[in-house]
């Protein structure tokens, strides 16, 4: 299984949104996608825009730091 990581965890939103974007656009081929994100409202932000077009599950893997997997 081809996995393929994003870490936007330096980054804010809208920029965290811009990054995925891209990010998802690219690697199409890969079968599961992971993208780190910090903070509530990033994680919030980003599974919300996500699950319109996408399977995906999270979990808190740090004090404020979060994965996003997507399918």
């Amino acid at each position: 299984m081809k996995k393929k990581v994003l870490d936007i965890t330096s980054e804010k939103c809208p920029i965290t949104f811009l990054k995925t974007k891209v990010f998802l656009q690219e690697h199409k081929n890969f079968h599961e996608k992971i993208i780190l994100v910090r903070g509530k409202e990033n994680l919030n932000s980003l599974k919300g825009s996500l699950k319109k077009n996408f399977e995906i599950k999270s979990k808190k893997i740090d004090e404020d730091i979060y994965k996003i997997i997507v399918k």
